[in-house]
């Protein structure tokens, strides 16, 4: 049984219980409020009650968001379309018994509203729009409407947030509210049931933290049995029990400075936000003077999960110093640096045609992958050989050679040149060309 929390006002909760009837996997827990700042508390109290958050709209949804309360993984909204908005036009209609033609509507866009009207050839209709994304104030939407209220530019307010429409109507405003579709609920109803169970799917995967010393070349030939490199390795043991117990994990030791941690996704997620395997590297050094790579594998069986974990160290060899790489279940590889942000690419995300051209071509997939993910990360829509011998540390001639195949094969184009800083040619600059 998937539990998903509700949150938002009294009415919106009971109609998105009414809908969720149709649902037999799902159990919802509803979390009612007054205003926005309750939102905080309700999280923190029930997010592990729950599997995923059903917000009642845009605003308490994006309000949590942009707060940092949860990320767009862990919850929804049912999206407002045109249509919804004739709900609430109607329903002014007969309550206030007149022909309305000049309203004011808050949130839904303007194209959305265009674009009903013209459906149903409701020309006549001056509609004023206060379309906004993400999170604004009650205050705000307030404001906007009451002051077209008393310029005498509208005879009517239609609203999308509760709060709005309470103190609108308690000013003596005429006010409606919109109100998702019993369609728009049942979607994202689905959206979020079918979230959880991929969610609980990959928890349950195998998740396997593999951590191998950087030795030295010179530290191998001087002391192969040396006590000092026996002491550090016991030491190194000492940090790794302590991980091992923290994620539930049974550790093995495959040869010397070679350990295997066996877990679940699952139990490493819970420690996703602690940063676990970046501080593990700090403290390893900082108690025993030990270098370490560590590689994290995904899959669904061991041998699978084992695979990656190998996949993971032969990207982390390519870096002298210490390094947290993991792949998952679909080859998309994370490189988690120093200061804790992350470079994700994948090594099979081509189609057929790019897959051809690559076994022809002197440069791997990966490698461009790699180099792609890189440029949008530092924000660079044109890049140069220095760029790529900084990013994959290797010499400045490398990264020409590279370039230069990307070039051959279609994938980059030279966009113009930069002067070098020396007396020597100037560099050249490539530009993505993928579509």
């Amino acid at each position: 049984m998937i539990k998903i929390g509700v949150i938002g006002p009294d009415d919106s909760i009971q109609r998105i219980n009414h809908v969720a009837t149709h649902f037999d996997n799902i159990e919802l827990m509803n979390f009612p409020y007054h205003g926005v700042n309750e939102i905080e508390e309700i999280l923190e109290k029930n997010r592990g009650l729950v599997d995923q958050w059903f917000f009642s709209g845009q605003s308490p949804f994006y309000y949590a968001l942009e707060k940092g309360w949860i990320t767009e993984k862990e919850g929804s909204f049912p999206p407002l379309h045109g249509s919804s908005f004739f709900g609430a036009l109607l329903e002014a209609q007969m309550k206030e018994q007149t022909l309305l033609n000049k309203i004011s509507i808050d949130t839904i866009s303007k194209e959305e509203i265009e674009t009903a009207v013209q459906f149903h050839s409701f020309d006549q209709l001056e509609i004023s729009t206060y379309p906004y994304e993400g999170y604004r104030s009650a205050d705000e939407l307030v404001d906007y409407h009451r002051s077209l209220y008393e310029k005498g530019e509208i005879e009517t307010a239609i609203t999308c947030i509760h709060s709005v429409q309470k103190r609108l109507t308690e000013a003596g405003i005429p006010c409606y509210r919109v109100v998702p579709t019993n369609l728009s609920i049942r979607m994202v109803l689905q959206y979020l049931l079918e979230r959880a169970q991929s969610r609980k799917y990959q928890k349950s995967q195998i998740a396997i933290v593999g951590i191998e010393v950087i030795y030295s070349t010179q530290t191998l030939d001087e002391s192969h049995f040396s006590y000092k490199m026996k002491h550090q390795e016991l030491d190194l043991k000492r940090n790794l029990l302590d991980i091992a117990q923290k994620i539930n994990g049974s550790m093995v030791q495959l040869g010397d400075g070679l350990f295997f941690v066996y877990t679940t996704r699952g139990e490493l997620d819970l420690h996703e936000k602690e940063s676990v395997f970046t501080t593990l590297t700090q403290e390893v050094k900082a108690h025993t003077d030990l270098d370490i790579r560590v590689g994290l594998g995904f899959g669904v069986t061991v041998l699978e999960a084992e695979h990656h974990v190998r996949l993971a160290f032969q990207h982390a060899r390519k870096h002298e110093s210490s390094i947290v790489i993991s792949v998952n279940e679909d080859k998309t590889v994370t490189e988690i640096l120093p200061s804790s942000e992350s470079i994700t690419y994948t090594l099979n995300n081509w189609g057929n045609e790019w897959k051809e051209v690559f076994k022809e071509a002197s440069v791997s997939s990966a490698i461009v992958s790699k180099i792609l993910s890189l440029s949008r990360h530092y924000d660079k829509e044109e890049i140069t050989s220095q760029d790529l011998s900084r990013w994959l540390k290797s010499t400045e001639r490398n990264g020409r050679r590279i370039l230069t195949e990307m070039e051959r094969i279609g994938i980059v184009e030279i966009s113009g040149e930069e002067q070098s800083g020396g007396r020597g040619r100037p560099r050249k600059l490539y530009r993505f060309q993928l579509k």
